[in-house]
């Protein structure tokens, strides 16, 4: 029996699906597909048993993709949708225009013809299959992958990256309402294997970079060049969320929506040349330390050569080509990304990590003397009571060193300072005259 829909009472929201045979120069309407998949069709007459559906609904647009997907040359073979009430009109409209192609003919047949899905086929270099993703429930939120081509954004997220513009969604997701927000894409792949959408919103929080990060505490500088240029400018030492070592990343900030985002810079490999210009050992070494280099004579596609700043992006997942307003902070003289240092000793022995101080820059760091060093922000009160016998009001009454990273006595150190505080006090005070002694 044939897979088609039963005729509905005709109406003027309802189409008609015709094809026309090119060899033959005949047009008939769909009736269906019968169970071997084989194309059923019957004369394009009022009243006939082809099938009807409407317009946007899913069987319709479902049927189009399976005809297209079953016939994939289709060279001999064009599809039309039309109303129902109007299938025999265009029907002879169409046919008689393929025997005696008009200027006008042609232009009625373009505006009927069904044009073929873009399947969004795999290709190489793809990190996701784009048959795998709920398009449906994105097209609620208002983005669709035709909206990702037009801007030139669907290859990009495919490979991984979030995209490069913002789009604005709204609407309703999960049970919940999300209200108009310009928001970027990206894609990331569940447990189950299903490709999810992730939407990135403008962090409104201040204080992002005056916080760790992955254990990593910004400098003042450090945060700096984040706000001016996107990018940390050096290499951080953070704790693995995985694994919970200690890796060396790129560190960088998305100019738009202000997330940290990082890539291991171990496993960065610099390119040997950049816009048909080679790239020396020193700007290598330069890009491999997160620092960013001005390129010259770099030879465009359209034919030019100019010069541009490039830097590591963990946004860009490589090199990027720093924006003027990156630039212009980079030409203001800023100094470059403090060196950190880790395993120095204070006063007392105890290990503490700092920034090598401006003065200090470029030495190797084993020759980093703890005078070249201002302690991180965990290890100022270790480093102040241990080294420079500071004190506190919470400190001041100990006898033993802090340990790294602590900025106060222990439960035990603090016992052991009130019974000594307590004996001393006993010590100094006077004892009760008992009168002479006659």
């Amino acid at each position: 029996m044939a897979n088609r829909m039963t005729p509905p009472a005709e109406g003027q929201g309802k189409d008609v699906l015709l094809v026309l045979d090119k060899q033959q120069g005949k047009v008939s309407a769909v009736k269906g597909i019968d169970k071997e998949g084989n194309l059923q069709t019957v004369p394009p007459t009022r009243g006939g048993e082809f099938m009807q559906v409407d317009r946007n609904s899913d069987v319709l647009s479902n049927f189009i993709s399976n005809f297209f997907r079953k016939f994939q040359d289709t060279s001999g073979l064009e599809l039309f949708s039309v109303r129902a009430s109007e299938v025999e009109l265009h029907a002879k409209a169409i046919e008689d225009n393929h025997r005696n192609p008009t200027p006008e003919g042609n232009k009625r047949a373009e505006m009927l013809r069904v044009p073929k899905p873009d399947f969004h086929e795999f290709k190489q270099g793809y990190r996701f299959d784009p048959a795998k993703i709920d398009w449906k429930n994105l097209k609620k939120v208002g983005i669709t992958a035709d909206t990702l081509k037009n801007t030139r954004d669907f290859d990009r997220v495919m490979r991984g990256y979030k995209s490069r513009n913002t789009y604005t969604v709204s609407g309703t997701v999960g049970g919940f309402y999300l209200k108009p927000t310009d928001v970027k894409l990206s894609f990331y792949q569940a447990k189950d294997g299903t490709v999810v959408p992730k939407l990135h919103g403008v962090q409104q929080d201040e204080k992002l970079l005056q916080r760790p990060y992955n254990g990593h505490e910004f400098t003042k500088q450090e945060q700096g060049n984040l706000q001016g240029t996107g990018n940390l400018g050096g290499i951080a030492r953070i704790k693995d969320p995985k694994s919970g070592e200690q890796i060396p990343v790129f560190v960088s900030r998305d100019r738009y929506t202000h997330e940290l985002e990082y890539i291991r810079a171990d496993k960065w490999k610099c390119p040997d040349t950049i816009c048909n210009v080679q790239v020396s050992p020193e700007q290598k070494t330069a890009f491999e330390a997160g620092k960013a280099v001005k390129m010259e004579n770099l030879q465009f596609s359209d034919g030019t050569k100019r010069s541009a700043y490039l830097q590591v992006s963990a946004v860009e997942r490589g090199l990027e080509f720093l924006p003027r307003s990156a630039v212009q902070f980079l030409q203001q003289g800023q100094q470059p990304v403090e060196q950190q240092v880790a395993g120095l000793k204070d006063g007392k022995g105890v290990e503490f990590n700092g920034h090598v101080q401006p003065s200090a820059q470029g030495k190797s760091p084993d020759k980093v003397q703890p005078k070249d060093v201002t302690p991180a922000a965990e290890s100022r009160t270790q480093v102040a009571v241990n080294s420079e016998g500071k004190t506190n009001e919470v400190t001041k009454q100990g006898k033993e060193p802090l340990k790294q990273g602590q900025d106060k006595p222990t439960a035990k150190q603090k016992e052991k300072q009130e019974k000594a505080q307590d004996k001393s006090l006993k010590a100094d005070k006077p004892k009760k005259s008992k009168g002479m002694k006659m």
